[in-house]
């Protein structure tokens, strides 16, 4: 009897931390951050991200958005639902407008932890800067060491540092309708 009473209490004590565990979102249910406030470029609504590094990857969109290089959104959760990560990123960042309508420079990050993925949607505008091998090369050598010990802050700020690098080395600009691309940037 003690037994079934012990088993029914600890039941009960868990029942609330089982309502709480991260669900799935559907493309309308992420916030939206900058709404809100137009500093901030991280949703992190599962909290699968540190605060400091929230705060670093705010403050590196900032940046790049200031000096109209790039608008960048990212996202950070625990799944989606869904099978067809792609399609999920490019409708929500589409949604939510990222990028600028004359640049088309937006770049959306989705980072899902749950489906041990990331996927990069870039607008044509920044391809000339950040190529899918480029992006492809930063995610493979920076993000998933990290990403492979649990540590999804320091992956996504590592990630967040090489766009920096590689936008102000590898800038394109555009001089009367002319894409003009610099030098390549390495990075060690």
């Amino acid at each position: 009897m003690k037994k079934i009473i012990l088993t029914i209490f600890c039941l009960g004590m868990l029942f609330p931390l089982l309502g709480s565990a991260a669900r799935p979102y559907g493309v309308e249910e992420i916030p939206n951050v900058q709404v809100g406030n137009r500093y901030r470029f991280t949703s992190n609504p599962d909290g699968v991200l540190s605060p400091s590094a929230v705060a670093e990857i705010d403050s590196l969109c900032y940046s790049l958005r200031h000096r109209a290089l790039a608008q960048v959104a990212v996202v950070a959760v625990e799944d989606i639902r869904g099978d067809d990560l792609f399609s999920f990123a490019h409708t929500l960042f589409f949604q939510w407008g990222v990028g600028r309508a004359d640049s088309d420079n937006g770049l959306g990050i989705l980072l899902v932890v749950d489906r041990r993925e990331v996927r990069f949607v870039t607008g044509p505008g920044l391809e000339g800067v950040l190529p899918d091998a480029l992006c492809k090369r930063i995610q493979m050598r920076y993000m998933l060491p990290y990403f492979r010990e649990g540590d999804y802050s320091a992956g996504m700020v590592a990630w967040h540092r090489c766009l920096r690098a590689a936008s102000s080395i590898r800038a394109a600009t555009t001089i009367s309708g002319q894409r003009t691309i610099c030098r390549r940037g390495r990075f060690s």
